[in-house]
């Protein structure tokens, strides 16, 4: 089985217990404005064209239909660019990456497995991110078989806007899941994600009825899903599973998909002045701390 991904970290401290490598999945439903990893969301391969870092050298000029020179710097048009990494070949400032490969999953799995000996020590394991890994749900399922047949840890950091059946059977493997809220009230998440939150809460209710292991992921933005209205409806929620759920964790919003948007080639006007999270944690922790369950910042 094929799958398509655009990153894989090694020695991850944050994607659940111990020490993990985490593999990002391209594509995902969801179309959230403020995305750490808009690289993440489309299933194709995308190049990455950091243009700050142009010498105006023009290698790439003549070679590929997609680029022309002005005012010193090396253009792209996106409606031409077929992503074919010949600009990654020649460029000497290191402008240009491409974001996307297609690999066999044993061969992936392979890869992940290099490092198994910190999964051992630390009580770590393998995390599969994104993107959305539900929407390569066969590829993700798979990997999960293959770490249950290797004894080692499997998480999953989802949106939940998936099908039921593919997070059951994860649950089933033993799957840990890092599971986002990104917003309970409905008409602010459509607004903010493009989609409704009606399959995410259903299949939270599913995952916790089901004694799945649960992380609840809490990514907050300023002035987006942050109002006091927003944390008393999340606190809401979270009470409701605070005996099927092991932790919850706030996500500060930073700014670091900011430039990978530009990158790509995508206006990010419209959350170019979000200022970053970590200013505010404490008090959304504050907000939640009577959930009755273990509030951290991630």
């Amino acid at each position: 089985m094929e799958l398509t991904y655009f990153n894989i970290q090694r020695f991850c401290l944050r994607d659940g217990p111990g020490i993990r490598t985490t593999l990002f999945l391209k594509g995902c439903p969801l179309r959230c404005r403020w995305c750490h990893n808009p690289e993440g969301q489309a299933f194709r391969k995308e190049l990455m064209f950091r243009q700050e870092r142009c010498v105006g050298c023009g290698r790439c000029i003549g070679l590929c239909s997609a680029r022309s020179l002005s005012d010193g710097k090396a253009l792209t048009d996106r409606a031409l660019c077929t992503a074919c990494g010949k600009c990654v070949e020649l460029c000497l400032a290191d402008c240009n990456e491409i974001c996307g490969a297609t690999a066999d999953t044993d061969d992936v799995f392979a890869q992940l497995m290099r490092d198994k000996i910190y999964f051992e020590d630390s009580g770590g394991g393998i995390t599969v991110s994104g993107g959305e890994p539900l929407a390569q749900a066969g590829a993700t399922l798979e990997l999960a078989r293959l770490a249950r047949d290797e004894n080692v840890s499997f998480a999953v950091e989802t949106s939940g806007h998936a099908d039921s059946s593919s997070l059951l059977e994860l649950a089933s493997l033993g799957a840990l899941f890092l599971y986002d809220i990104k917003g309970v009230d409905d008409k602010k998440h459509i607004e903010n994600t493009g989609v409704s939150n009606g399959t995410v809460l259903s299949n939270l209710d599913a995952l916790v009825t089901a004694g799945a292991d649960v992380i609840l992921r809490l990514p907050l933005i300023p002035g987006m899903n942050d109002s006091e209205r927003d944390l008393e409806l999340l606190s809401n929620l979270i009470s409701e599973y605070r005996d099927g759920i092991i932790r919850a964790e706030i996500m500060p919003y930073h700014r670091i998909g900011l430039g990978k948007t530009s990158s790509l080639g995508r206006a990010a006007d419209d959350i170019a002045e979000i200022p970053d999270g970590k200013q505010f944690a404490d008090g959304w922790r504050e907000a939640l701390s009577g959930c009755g369950v273990k509030i951290i910042v991630n």
